[in-house]
Order: structure tokens, then sequence, then C-alpha cells
């Protein structure tokens, strides 16, 4: 198979297409799989710590994906040595069984190559990236969520000045300071429980009448003495201000204007799934404007499956470990 053909492209390198990748690769190693996406960017790596992983104790998000990286990248080499022990007869260098058999089987490659846009042939799709363009028998959708910006005002001002994406990537920036995050769900509540191991004053402000994430979570932010969460505020009623940095933060609650001194502001809204690049393959989605599946994971368009929460699944760890890996062993039957 050539450099510029495979047979299963995953889009999207997180939890969910890295466990897609490894049934796939488990059920039939001599499929050539390529992953499109930068692991340590994905909702996973951005998390605290997971506690909600059975046999695993706790273990924080950027470290389960360095893990997982490891895992898919320790799979080739496994499968290469397997290889030349087969093939080796006396009298042969191993190094030359061993280019001869990376020429066979360039199994699996991860890229950080983006994605633009996705179409269909007659027994094929061809993707082209921001730097090439490759065949492929199948895709795996597994994108998951991104993050839903441009919505507060003063956000777009003070990005990398006060205002950021991720919690857990720049929380320790902010030590001994006072500081906002702003959003809802398990992702949010993660993300302020890791900000008050570095923060003198977290306010959480959620949009809704319910932080819709698990008890195990409000009972630590109860608990929290420099944890404050409002609710039912109302995001057009945000503003960020300052000169030069993030310098306080005015929202609107229950009628009245709210104004608090803070040095830096959290935005982790999530975002519906930005799929303009499949526009070509009339893929059908759901009311809500996700992708549409059967039981197996497959979609309308014969050869697309989608995994995780782009497909609205619970955003869950060992949810999202099993959709995308039950997606890869269909996937691979499919191909058989």
């Amino acid at each position: 198979m050539s450099d510029n053909s495979c047979d299963l492209a995953i889009i999207g390198s997180g939890l969910t297409g890295l466990s897609a990748a490894i049934a796939v690769y488990c059920k039939n190693p001599e499929l050539k799989i390529k992953i499109y996406g930068i692991p340590f960017d994905s909702n996973t790596a951005k998390k605290g710590e997971i506690e909600n992983i059975p046999g695993i104790h706790k273990i924080v998000g950027v470290d389960f994906i360095q893990q997982l990286v490891e895992q898919v990248q320790s799979l080739n080499l496994e499968f290469t040595q397997e290889k030349i022990g087969s093939e080796h007869k006396e009298g042969t260098p191993k190094e030359e069984i061993m280019e001869k058999i990376k020429q066979e089987f360039p199994i699996l490659e991860i890229t950080n190559e983006l994605v633009k846009s996705i179409s269909r042939s007659d027994k094929s799709f061809n993707i082209i990236t921001d730097q090439h363009s490759i065949e492929t028998r199948s895709v795996i959708i597994a994108t998951g969520l991104p993050e839903l910006k441009h919505t507060i005002k003063g956000e777009d001002e003070f990005v990398h000045k006060g205002v950021s994406h991720c919690a857990v990537c720049d929380g320790a920036l902010f030590r001994g300071k006072k500081v906002v995050i702003i959003g809802r769900g398990n992702f949010v509540a993660r993300g302020a429980l890791f900000l008050r191991k570095y923060c003198r004053k977290i306010t959480l402000l959620c949009p809704n009448d319910s932080l819709d994430c698990d008890k195990r979570f409000l009972r630590k932010l109860d608990l929290s003495s420099n944890v404050a969460v409002k609710y039912n505020i109302d995001l057009d009623g945000i503003e960020i201000y300052g000169n030069q940095t993030v310098e306080g933060l005015r929202y609107q609650e229950e009628n009245e204007m709210k104004e608090l001194s803070v040095n830096g502001v959290f935005i982790e809204l999530k975002d519906k799934p930005d799929l303009s690049y499949l526009s070509s393959l009339n893929i059908e989605l759901t009311e809500e404007g996700f992708i549409k599946t059967q039981p197996n994971n497959s979609t309308s368009v014969k050869g697309l499956y989608a995994a995780g929460t782009v497909k609205s699944e619970l955003d869950y760890a060992p949810i999202l470990m099993g959709d995308g890996y039950k997606t890869g062993i269909f996937v691979a039957e499919y191909l058989e």
C-alpha cells in the first residue's frame, strides 16, 4: 500500500480515537491506520484528575493520553518484532528484515495534519489535509466537541492576556490569584477543582440552574472554601475588562450587575461538533447537530463511522473508551 493510501483514517487522536485504533490493530495488525490530530490537544488531555476508569484509581488526563500514545506506538514495534522472528533466516541481517517489514506494514501513524475535507468516491474516501491528499477505505470520526469561543465580551481581546480556554493547561500560571471559570458539566467542575490548588479565589459562573455534574464533584466544590458557584448567569451579560491584561469581570445575577476583581478568566464552554469538512458527504445528523449512527456506529455513508461525543455520547472516560473500541471492532470487520 502506498504512502498516500491507507485502510482506515481516524479523525481525532483523543481517548476515543486512540481506543478505536488499538481495537482495529489488535483485531487485524496488517491494516494500515492513519490517525489525524494532536493527542495532547484533546479534551481528555485537558482534564484534571480522572477517577472513574475501572482499574485505575486516579490519573491526570494528560498522563492517560501519554500512556495511550505510547501503547499505540508500542503496537507497531511489537508487531515488527514478531514478523522479524517469523521471517528471519540464518545469514540474513535483522536490520534488512526490519526494513522490509516496515515497507510492507507501515501500520499505525499519528499525524497532526489538519483535515480540510473528506469526499467519497465509488470505493474509497479522499482526505485533503493542509499538507497532503490521501485515499482510505474507511473513516472513523472521533473529534469530540470543540471549545465554544468568541462568545464572551472581551474574550478575544484578552486571549493569552488573562483569558484561557484550559484551566488544567494554564491554572498554575495564576498561583495565588483570583480567577473566574465559566461553564457547566463535569469538565468545568474538574477545572474548578484543579484551580483550587493554585488560586486564592475561584468563582464559577454557570449558565444553567444546575452544574449538571457528578454529585461527587458537587460535594468537593461545596467543601472548597475558596470556590463560589453562581447559577443562571446569562453569558451575553458577561464582560471581561482591563488595560493590558485582565483586571476584572462584570456579570448579571438576578437582574443585578455584579463586578469581580480578577486576574484570570477560564472559559470552559463546549460547542456542537464542527462537521463542515464533511459537507460533500451529506451525512445524516440528529436534530441537535450530532452525527447520527446505527448500533454499530456506522453512519448513513458506507464506510464512514463515528464514535464518542461527536455523536452525542456521554462524556465519561470509560464510555468514550468503550465506544471507540467498539467502533474499531466493527470497522475491522467491515474492512475484512
